[in-house]
């Protein structure tokens, strides 16, 4: 019993038909995965993109905050070093003073005949030049030292100042 020729090609194109259908039903749902797939990449790369320029602009306002502080720091040892500058200028004249006044007392103690050097050798000089001398020498020195310690401490606290601004200490 054989099936007439007509019946199966008839039952060849159905199974087609339905092989077709199913074929292009999973296709439509692939297509449709793709399209959600395509989606979601976009709305990933567009949150990717939010985050970066969200970071970006962090950073640079984190950039324009340390270099402000940096500026302020160095405005404010500007300042110190100014102060200790005038600071000194007014310890030196009040030490030209303190030497003047020393000059002043060691001519009015010869003028009087109170000489400290009592048959003292001529190479030693007057003692009280020699005192003279050797306080203006001492307040001097002492001045040179005070300067460049004023300049290291004003150097030395501005540096630290801007480590602390630039560390994140958190």
């Amino acid at each position: 019993m054989s099936l007439p020729l007509w019946r199966a090609a008839g039952a060849l194109a159905l199974c087609a038909c339905v092989f077709a259908a199913g074929w292009a039903v999973n296709g439509w749902r692939l297509g449709g995965r793709v399209q959600q797939l395509q989606a979601d990449h976009a709305k990933e790369r567009e949150g990717q993109a939010t985050a970066l320029a969200a970071a970006s602009e962090a950073a640079r306002a984190e950039e324009q905050r340390r270099t402000a502080e940096q500026r302020k720091i160095a405005n404010a040892a500007a300042k110190e070093r100014d102060q200790a500058l005038a600071d000194a200028h007014a310890s030196g004249a009040v030490a030209e003073r303190l030497r003047v006044r020393a000059d002043q007392l060691a001519a009015a103690a010869r003028a009087a005949g109170h000489s400290c050097a009592a048959g003292g050798s001529a190479a030693a000089g007057d003692p009280l030049d020699v005192l003279t001398d050797v306080l203006s020498r001492a307040d001097a020195r002492a001045g040179h030292l005070a300067e460049y310690a004023d300049r290291a401490r004003v150097a030395g606290l501005a540096c630290e100042r801007s480590y602390d601004a630039l560390i994140d200490w958190d």
